[in-house]
């Protein structure tokens, strides 16, 4: 009873400080990502405030033209909503047509497809993600500081513990297979986004730089993610071209999945701890409903964590066992490996 207390305590907490828990979220997962690349500046000879002002500056390159490049993209989509309708109206009169030329007279796709809702929400979801971007700055800076605590902290945890301690060493290994795992994932998702960029590009789909972005992004989002990120510009093909095109587009998106989920991630990424598939979905329900759209992304992630931190301590151990697809040892894990997207 004190740990469901204790647990509805803290959910509920986090919902409510949710603009101020996803930048610290998110910095917490780009420290992760970052820090490889922090590291071998340090090990290059290079002072830690320095490396820190390169990370500044490259980070800072990133996010500015991030932002400039999305807010852009998503104004200039926002401002053909009413073109994009039109269009969908268009083509699902000529598909319900066909159907009824086949004979299939009792199906009004017209009231199961309101293209007016679907494009409207698509919409709604891109501007929220602009929203979102008005927090880069705070991200970038807790990023920084993330980066440059981080190592000191970790210094600060071995002095205050035995030097056998255990649960410290097992963190320790853990920590560096969540960021090894992050990264090799980081590969195969901007293999995805370039993938589904080149894709639209050929087929003619208006903003696929815009769609390849979010693809990889939300990759990070194992069996859903990429659908998600693909499903705009499906239908777009679909209103701008027509079903065949749609359906281009769809066979396209499944082969880049397969060949980048099937070739690519199990040649970079070794065996370890794997998320159970109810675990995954329901964690990027909870993360979602907690955080709001960047909650998606940040689901795995955050879920990996904790699983990995469940692992790391006796009492939680049965908890990790649960939440994930081989049973929990005490024995150091070389890595942590997110379920596929396929």
């Amino acid at each position: 009873m004190l740990f469901l207390a204790a647990t509805i305590v803290v959910v509920a907490g986090m919902r409510l400080g949710a603009p101020v828990v996803t930048p610290a979220l998110f910095a917490l997962v780009l420290s992760l990502i970052f820090s490889p690349v922090y590291s071998w500046l340090k090990r290059r000879g290079l002072p830690a405030p320095l490396a820190l002002l390169i990370m500044l500056a490259g980070l800072g390159i990133l996010f500015i033209a991030l932002f400039v490049f999305l807010s852009v993209s998503i104004g200039k989509f926002t401002g053909r909503l009413a073109f994009y309708t039109t269009q969908l109206d268009i083509r699902t009169d000529e598909l319900q047509s066909l159907f009824e030329s086949l004979g299939i007279s009792n199906l009004d796709l017209r009231e199961v497809v309101k293209p007016g809702a679907i494009v409207g929400a698509l919409g709604s979801v891109l501007s929220s993600l602009g929203s979102f971007l008005s927090n880069l700055f705070l991200i970038l800076m807790i990023t920084l500081f993330f980066l440059g605590e981080g190592p000191v902290m970790i210094e600060r945890l071995r002095t205050s513990v035995a030097p056998d301690n255990p649960q410290l060493a097992r963190l320790t290994v853990v920590a560096r297979g969540i960021i090894r795992q992050l990264g090799l994932r980081a590969i195969t998702n901007f293999v995805i986004g370039t993938g589904i960029t080149i894709l639209f590009w050929l087929l003619g789909v208006d903003f696929p730089l815009l769609w390849g972005v979010l693809a990889f992004f939300l990759s990070f989002v194992p069996y859903i993610g990429l659908p998600i990120a693909a499903a705009p510009g499906v239908l777009l093909a679909l209103a701008e071209f027509g079903v065949s095109r749609a359906v281009l587009a769809i066979l396209g998106v499944v082969v880049i999945n397969q060949l980048a989920e099937y070739g690519l991630d199990p040649f970079l990424l070794s065996r370890g701890l794997q998320l159970s598939p109810a675990v995954v979905f329901l964690s990027f329900t909870l993360w979602a409903w907690l955080l709001g759209a960047p909650g998606a992304f940040l689901a795995m992630p955050i879920t990996l964590l904790l699983a990995a931190m469940f692992d790391t301590f006796p009492e939680t151990r049965w908890l990790a066992g649960l939440m994930t697809t081989r049973p929990a040892t005490g024995a150091p894990v070389p890595s942590v490996e997110v379920g596929r997207t396929g």
